[in-house]
């Protein structure tokens, strides 16, 4: 993908797909994608302190046992251990994908949850006549996805409901195949709303744009 992650054709089938939706049921959807939910910083501090810890501990333990030809004094310690954390600490910020080793799983989820509630504010997702709107919240660092239903379909449909469309997303961005996850998922969102009674009624205007929105 590039920068902009998503080419103009692959924005078209997304747009295409939501479409299909909110024509043939009475629901609106929301496809939103961010390449992050959070910057993460606890992770190069992590590995910054454990590298300067372990350099340390080997430096103490190879002196103790006569280990290190050469002699060496507090203050080059210090430096080497300074560069170690130093080196520790931008790894993360490099290799972003090494965040999803460093940090609390659980705690990925709270902050990818957390951005999922802000984005269904400010998108105004509750702002359909009969409280329809369907948030897909897509974070491409921690590989999660979270699904967002209004109260006019959360009356009917448990998070539980969901977890098909959350896997297939997921799927589709551990594949490199976002676009087409996301397609597919897309799908089963208006198979899962035709299922539950919500078919189409004719509408006066499209009440939320089609088009997927990227944020920072």
């Amino acid at each position: 993908m590039s920068k902009t992650y998503f080419s103009e054709d692959e924005k078209k089938k997304i747009s295409e797909a939501v479409k299909d939706l909110e024509g043939a049921t009475s629901g609106e959807l929301v496809p939103y994608f961010v390449p992050r939910s959070d910057t993460y910083d606890e992770a190069s501090w992590y590995l910054s302190a454990m590298m300067g810890a372990i350099t340390a501990a080997s430096v103490a333990i190879f002196s103790y046992l006569w280990l290190i030809p050469f002699r060496i004094t507090p203050f080059e310690l210090s430096i080497a251990i300074f560069l170690l954390m130093v080196v520790g600490y931008l790894i993360p910020i490099l290799l972003q994908s090494l965040k999803r080793v460093l940090v609390n799983k659980q705690k990925m989820l709270m902050r990818v949850s957390r951005r999922a509630e802000e984005v269904f504010l400010e998108e105004e997702i509750f702002n359909t006549d009969d409280r329809i709107g369907i948030l897909v919240f897509v974070s491409q660092l921690e590989h999660m996805v979270v699904v967002l239903g209004d109260k006019g379909i959360n009356e009917k449909l448990k998070s539980s409901d969901w977890e098909r469309v959350v896997g297939t997303i997921v799927s589709g961005i551990k594949s490199k195949q976002l676009t087409n996850g996301l397609v597919e998922a897309i799908g089963q969102c208006k198979q899962l709303l035709l299922d539950n009674g919500f078919d189409n009624i004719p509408k006066d205007k499209n009440e939320l744009s089609d088009d997927i929105r990227i944020g920072e």
